[in-house]
């Protein structure tokens, strides 16, 4: 994580770094406060979690949070564990922990930022569905391959737009992507 978070700063700025909850680890959220980096973090509901929501009263809270390790290599550091309620199951929450300074009101608002990353891995998946299925050794022909990919995957999500009534942004798509790929003709397989 130091060499990507490192290499990554040569070329942009980092505000913020979102992880999902593969990525809870003590070690993880040392190397990142080492950095210097802010994150926000998904946290598994541990017991230790559940033990938070339960002592306090309100469905929304920020509180003081240690994160721990017990087994060799043994770490600890204290973030922020943010709990907001689970927007569509009822008596569930979404717990995410986070370096940043955060107050109630800035919960929700956190929770969301968090959940708009969806729509980054989403995409992504989405335009994986335009490569063709070969992988050539030559770095330039597959930053071709991906390039021309993206610029197909824009073209999906345009032609979408304009066939979309009202032009209602985040509504299921009305081509999927299996019938465009046949507008286009067949994209071979390298």
């Amino acid at each position: 994580m130091r060499q990507l978070v490192s290499q990554a700063r040569e070329y942009v700025d980092i505000n913020r770094v979102y992880l999902d909850r593969g990525f809870y680890r003590v070690h993880l959220a040392l190397a990142l406060e080492e950095l210097g980096v802010e994150f926000v973090m998904r946290a598994p509901q541990t017991r230790k979690v559940q033990r938070f929501i339960a002592d306090h009263d309100e469905d929304t809270f920020v509180a003081e949070y240690e994160m721990a390790r017990s087994n060799p290599p043994t770490g600890r550091t204290t973030v922020r564990l943010v709990v907001v309620p689970h927007r569509s199951r009822e008596n569930d929450y979404f717990c995410l922990v986070t370096n940043r300074e955060v107050t109630r009101d800035l919960a929700q608002p956190l929770a969301e930022a968090y959940r708009r990353r969806w729509g980054i891995e989403t995409s992504y998946r989405k335009v994986t569905e335009f490569l063709p299925k070969t992988s050539p050794p030559t770095f330039s022909v597959r930053l071709f391959y991906f390039l021309f990919a993206v610029a197909l995957y824009n073209l999906w999500v345009l032609t979408n737009l304009l066939l979309t009534p009202d032009r209602a942004v985040g509504s299921t798509p009305v081509l999927p992507t299996a019938l465009f790929r046949q507008f286009l003709g067949p994209i071979p397989d390298g």
